[in-house]
């Protein structure tokens, strides 16, 4: 039950950014649509924390007064900027790239703060194995992004992105490895992890909302809600069920485990979502390279995580 749950977590948030990307074009905005989408995911979040602790809240402000350091609480800055970049990018480099480049930059950011032991995370040695690991998954990326593109551009059928999207999308894998390792803390800290999550996406959803206060005019696009269909609203809850499904599976068969089931659900969800053009997306056929190239990002990720 653990494993299935750790795959329906990464199969859940691999349908967040086709969902939000959706909605994000209907209201003319990213920002909007993130806004949106973490609103519900509070919502869900501090539903999921009332039933496990309805004093979960109280627990919260408590631990503001026992002298902890300001980073506990910047996940949400992290959450912002994935959850924005994510909806950019999967409508500039489509779905597989908007999964493959953000895992290398959070593979790559994950190592450095393990090694580190940044953000209250547990040091843990490099090793040859995880090196190798890491460089199996830069290898895998550049199947997956650099062979594949070169294969379909001979056969005519996409055109090439920008440059900066393929390295903002590292970045935003970069982004993701400090938004989870800030929310496990806390959560450790706060003996839930629901409750570290329902923090950042608190913080996150109190930027946003600065930020399209003083950037969108009108706040709401009305008109563009009314176009938008009914399940574009609902992108706040594939990410709230990943961090919930995660949350029960880690602590049974470790942060590893958990890594690789949710890369593995993610991978599969997102071939799925661009071979079938679910959400109204482009239908689009996941080619061979693409395929060897997540293959061989999945074993340096079990290489790095396992061994």
């Amino acid at each position: 039950m653990f494993y299935l749950l750790g795959l329906l977590g990464g199969f859940a948030v691999s349908n967040q950014s086709p969902i939000n990307a959706r909605l994000g074009g209907a209201l003319k905005s990213p920002f909007r649509a993130a806004f949106l989408s973490f609103s519900l995911g509070v919502v869900f979040l501090g539903l999921l924390a009332f039933m496990q602790n309805p004093h979960f809240l109280g627990d919260i402000l408590a631990l503001t007064k026992t002298g902890q350091p300001w980073w506990i609480y910047s996940a949400g800055i992290f959450s912002m900027l994935y959850q924005t970049s994510n909806i950019l990018l999967f409508k500039n480099i489509g779905a597989v790239k908007t999964v493959v480049l953000p895992t290398l930059g959070q593979v790559v950011m994950s190592m450095i703060i393990q090694t580190l032991g940044w953000v209250g995370a547990e040091t843990v040695a490099l090793t040859a194995v995880k090196v190798i690991g890491v460089v199996l998954v830069i290898i895998g990326v550049l199947v997956a992004v650099v062979l594949s593109a070169r294969l379909e551009t001979k056969s005519g059928s996409t055109k090439s992105s920008s440059v900066f999207w393929h390295v903002w999308g590292i970045l935003t894998g970069m982004f993701a490895s400090f938004q989870q390792a800030i929310t496990g803390h806390l959560g450790h800290l706060l003996g839930a992890p629901v409750d570290g999550a329902f923090v950042s996406f608190v913080g996150a959803l109190i930027l946003l909302t600065i930020l399209v206060a003083f950037k969108e005019r009108p706040f709401f696009n009305r008109n563009g809600m009314k176009g938008a269909p009914w399940w574009s609203f609902l992108g706040g809850i594939p990410g709230a069920l990943f961090v919930f499904f995660i949350g029960i599976v880690v602590p049974v068969l470790g942060p590893g485990m958990g890594a690789i089931l949710g890369l593995m659900g993610m991978l599969i969800g997102t071939i799925i979502v661009q071979q079938f053009g679910w959400y109204q997306s482009i239908k689009k056929q996941v080619n061979v390279m693409q395929v060897i190239g997540i293959i061989i990002m999945v074993a340096g990720v079990v290489m790095i995580q396992l061994v």
